[in-house]
């Protein structure tokens, strides 16, 4: 049985009725309707390197995706895979699900670094792509200042990106109070991505009280 045939044969239709409203710019047509968990399950049976050219459906996407993070390979390697498969992300499930699997990225952090922010500005779900994989694997000492410089500077039109940078804001402040309130009281980030922060910040069990009624003046 190939990939297809897997997942067809775990098509959930009342799942695929929900979750097509959640990926508001996929054709509908192009989703199985597979729930994410067995997406999990079939990825750790296929493997599906360089088999980017043969995939048409969301999940099938998904799945290639997430192999990816299974391969054990070099820094390079990893970097000339993930440039076929991010070519492929049109949507921010398949984005944000993928790279948190990508989780070599923590042993080559130093290497995939430029690789990462070279799509910063390339188009809505290749920036979304960099920002995500920022937040997912660079909020530490060495690199979180270089982060919070990225995303102020960032100013974007495309929502996905946005909201992919209010998140990351959000996971700084939660890690670097501090480093973070500063970037949000000195109201330089595009007024979208600041707002929705705050309110992202706001709505975290992680953040005092005081400190969400602080960040209420923030607001642009």
């Amino acid at each position: 049985m190939d990939l297809r045939q897997k997942l067809f044969k775990n098509q959930d239709l009342k799942y695929k009725e929900f979750h097509k409203k959640l990926v508001p710019n996929i054709d509908e047509n192009k989703i199985i309707g597979v729930r994410i968990p067995i997406i999990r399950k079939i990825a750790k049976e296929a493997f599906l390197s360089n088999a980017e050219n043969k995939l048409e459906y969301y999940e099938e996407i998904m799945v290639y995706g997430l192999t990816l993070g299974m391969i054990k390979c070099s820094a390079e390697e990893h970097m000339n895979q993930l440039e076929g498969f991010v070519k492929l992300i049109d949507n921010w499930a398949v984005c944000d699900t993928c790279c948190s699997s990508f989780k070599f990225t923590k042993k080559y952090k130093d290497e995939m670094y430029p690789f990462i922010l070279s799509y910063i500005g390339k188009g809505e779900y290749e920036t979304r792509f960099a920002v995500v994989m920022l937040m997912d694997y660079y909020l530490c000492d060495e690199y979180i200042d270089k982060v919070l410089e990225i995303i102020k500077n960032i100013n974007s039109n495309y929502y996905y990106v946005n909201m992919a940078c209010a998140w990351a804001v959000q996971a700084a402040f939660v890690k670097y109070r501090n480093k973070t309130l500063a970037l949000l009281k000195s109201k330089c980030l595009n007024a979208d991505v600041q707002n929705k922060a705050i309110q992202k910040i706001r709505d975290s069990y992680r953040v005092s009280d005081s400190d969400k009624e602080l960040l209420k003046q923030f607001k642009i």
